[in-house]
């Protein structure tokens, strides 16, 4: 790495060996504002296939972890046989020899996220595209190979696991409210619901615009097999962090929104907004440690949320 940045050569050398990249020549290598998590770069690509692409190199640490872009590269794959518009996978390198860490590069989308798109956005579309991920035939498009739970439940419960096993490495395991959280999820995982593919981070910034449509669904780090209810508790539970005043879960926007688009009960909701509240509440520590400043939302606020949020649950 040349100042937290991949080296230029070393890239160059190994795109030449991907077909159609043979007589490539690297340009400038950027980092792409609004992500979290793995490094992701747009590199200037001439005298090849295409004039850019998308080169995303697996961090070590980081909010979500532990990372695996190969596998994300995998899902990617996937997807292009479904409707739900993904980049093209250039090609993924699992040895972290070439670049320092295993990395995918995918094609570059040139579209603007949902957060910055303006009138080329559609809440509308969004929603929509949401629930076509929710309803695709996950099985026939070999996602099983990401691990499938015996039931929701057992999906919620290891979700709840998962996130609890960041507390003792974001130094916030002796947090009383998050150890109270951790353990009441655990308690009362809801018993309903169905598995379906989650892309695991619905974050508008991840949901790219052209013409009203949805150009492009990137960043599958996070996809599971779970309840589909995990994804739309995220956006809710970003809402609320964003100022949405906190009430009946099944009364908010988004709840309502995506179960009219996709013709299905949204009961139970309560659950899955106080588990986005409890993972916010692990990625606020795990962002302090990893950046050493507060993330763009509050402690004191998410507290009050997650609180409140507990409180439903009891």
């Amino acid at each position: 790495m040349n100042e937290g940045l991949p080296d230029r050569s070393a890239f160059q050398e190994w795109l030449r060996r991907v077909p159609g990249f043979e007589a490539a020549r690297v340009g400038v290598i950027a980092p792409v504002e609004g992500g979290a998590s793995n490094l992701t770069c747009r590199v200037g690509v001439e005298g090849a296939a295409m004039a850019a692409v998308v080169l995303r190199v697996q961090r070590e640490r980081g909010i979500f972890e532990p990372y695996d872009v190969v596998r994300e590269g995998e899902v990617l794959r996937r997807l292009a046989r479904s409707t739900v518009p993904v980049p093209a996978v250039v090609g993924s390198e699992p040895d972290p020899a070439v670049l320092g860490a295993p990395f995918i590069v995918l094609s570059w989308v040139d579209a603007p996220h949902m957060g910055v798109a303006g009138p080329e956005a559609d809440f509308g579309a969004f929603t929509e595209m949401v629930a076509r991920i929710h309803g695709l035939d996950w099985a026939a498009l070999g996602m099983d190979f990401l691990g499938v739970p015996a039931s929701p439940r057992e999906a919620a419960l290891g979700e709840v696991a998962a996130v609890a096993a960041r507390m003792a490495p974001f130094g916030c395991d002796r947090e009383p409210l998050l150890a109270r959280a951790a353990a009441t999820l655990a308690a009362t995982a809801p018993g309903d619901g169905r598995l379906a593919l989650c892309q695991g981070d619905i974050n508008v910034f991840n949901y790219l615009f052209r013409q009203g449509k949805v150009a492009a669904v990137v960043d599958w780090e996070q996809a599971r097999i779970s309840d589909p209810r995990s994804d739309v508790g995220h956006l809710v539970a970003l809402s609320h962090l964003k100022g949405a005043p906190f009430g009946p879960a099944a009364e908010q926007g988004f709840v309502r929104a995506y179960g009219a688009v996709s013709g299905r009960g949204m009961g139970g909701m309560e659950w899955f907004r106080a588990f986005w509240l409890f993972q916010l509440g692990v990625i606020y520590f795990g962002w302090k440690a990893f950046n050493g400043t507060d993330p763009w939302y509050a402690w004191e606020h998410l507290d009050q949320l997650l609180e409140a949020s507990l409180a439903e649950l009891a």
